[in-house]
């Protein structure tokens, strides 16, 4: 999502005015006036109704592309998905829009065509850290570490301060159990991002939980619960320190959310075990 509101502001700049409601212009206009406040619903259908208004407008791709990204947020994954298809032709954001398609394909647990996705980025944009990344993280869920590792040192090599590329080495860490080293990556970047990234906190949780210190994994948990209701990881992770601080009857409350949620059966059957 972090692209989304940039791309209206600096299409408002390029618009003419005045701003009529009923002119392509303005439902562009009441589209970010909706966004502000969150009623993606509303910014959506705003945006169709600019487009239809003026269906050969050369702002349409990008509108096309917040509009994915509106979808996506609804929950509308296959409209999303047309979206960013159609958004692609003659779209001066077209890295943009393949990135948010492919982590869309990935939401639809459509990995392979996620992975043509990041093809297509690194060939048309060899610099692109983020792509490297994101590869890396199919490979890996392909268990293939050989050609992730590859990847990640390729976005080391490109730059090795890129937020990607210490999320790369902290991944590396994690894989190898050095959770003091990845913990030290998490942390790092939490105290250099003025609004860190709530996964940021999640994942410093998890080494914290996985070298015995469930104080600090709890903290850090509680900083971010309002924005992972929905992340069955989330439930997991406060599950095991649930555990471990012997509070077997919340702990179990957590696994049974994880698991409606969508999380792997098989694995939170050993957790649940843990909590009889």
């Amino acid at each position: 999502m972090r692209y989304f509101f940039p791309f209206f502001i600096v299409l408002l700049l390029l618009l003419p005015l005045p701003i009529s409601g009923q002119s392509y212009e303005g439902w562009v206009k009441r589209s970010a006036d909706f966004i502000e406040v969150n009623r993606f619903d509303s910014a959506a259908f705003a945006l169709q109704k600019a487009m239809s208004l003026d269906p050969m407008n050369e702002n349409n791709p990008v509108l096309l592309l917040n509009l994915g990204i509106m979808q996506r947020q609804l929950k509308l994954y296959d409209d999303a998905y047309i979206s960013f298809t159609a958004s692609l032709a003659n779209n001066p954001l077209a890295d943009v829009a393949l990135h948010n398609r492919a982590s869309l394909l990935c939401d639809m647990d459509r990995l392979d065509e996620a992975m043509e996705d990041y093809n297509t980025i690194i060939r048309l944009y060899p610099e692109n850290v983020e792509a490297y990344y994101r590869r890396g993280l199919l490979f890996l869920e392909k268990s293939d570490r050989k050609k992730a590792e590859a990847d990640f040192k390729a976005s080391e090599a490109i730059d090795a301060g890129n937020i990607f590329t210490k999320l790369s080495g902290a991944l590396l860490y994690k894989l190898d159990d050095d959770w003091e080293a990845a913990e030290r990556v998490y942390s790092g970047l939490i105290k250099s991002e003025s609004m860190p990234d709530p996964i940021f906190y999640m994942n410093r949780a998890e080494c914290y939980l996985n070298t015995g210190q469930l104080f600090k994994a709890s903290a850090d948990l509680r900083a971010i619960g309002e924005s992972q209701m929905d992340n069955p990881y989330f439930y997991v992770l406060r599950g095991r320190v649930r555990l471990g601080q012997f509070d077997k009857v919340a702990a179990k409350a957590d696994i049974i959310k994880a698991g409606e949620l969508g999380y792997d059966a098989v694995i939170l059957a050993e957790w649940m075990k843990k909590t009889e």
